[in-house]
């Protein structure tokens, strides 16, 4: 096997990571990350994550002649691209999606219950809405989501309290949450 090529088939995964942290460091919190239930980017993620796995295989086998060598470097991209596949989904292209945002709109939602789940290895708390749109058209926005600790503090054990939550389209066409205004 040529020297370097099993090195270099761990790319598909270190390279979601490093462009994570390379966003994180360039831009930090000034785009808004925060995606809403049901309109994620999971395919585009996948999709990422196999042209990833491509590149780094055909530039890891690029003059490689065994043809057991070859399919055992597609079969670590593979794998480590698939490893990779969550932090596209929810690390890089969240990011990309909130640089633009355009279609501002605000949709009522009512309140159906609150949780708190712990961060890993973390006594830090992670705050959560379960909110149910109201309007038939935003029927798909109804799902879980992330808020800050003052906000579940102010809903309080409130069932059915209504919450107006901002969202703006982003440029990958992922509905970006922008704010929440409890009602």
């Amino acid at each position: 096997m040529a020297q370097g090529a099993l090195a270099k088939s761990v790319l598909p995964f270190a390279v979601p990571i490093l462009l994570t942290f390379g966003l994180l460091l360039l831009v930090g919190d000034r785009w808004p990350r925060d995606v809403a239930p049901g309109s994620g980017l999971k395919l585009a993620g996948f999709f990422a994550t196999v042209i990833t796995a491509c590149a780094v295989w055909h530039h890891a086998v690029g003059r490689v002649e065994d043809r057991k060598a070859r399919q055992f470097v597609a079969l670590v991209c593979a794998l480590t691209g698939l490893m990779g596949w969550p932090v596209w989904s929810v690390g890089v292209l969240p990011s990309i999606n909130g640089s633009v945002q355009r279609n501002h709109h605000t949709v009522r939602m009512t309140l159906e219950r609150t949780e708190v789940t712990h961060a890993s290895k973390s006594r830090n708390l992670y705050h959560w809405a379960w909110l149910r749109a109201d309007g038939g058209t935003h029927a798909r926005l109804s799902g879980r989501y992330f808020i800050t600790g003052a906000l579940y503090e102010s809903l309080g054990n409130a069932s059915s309290a209504q919450v107006d939550v901002t969202f703006a389209e982003g440029l990958l066409g992922a509905q970006t949450v922008l704010g929440f205004d409890r009602r």
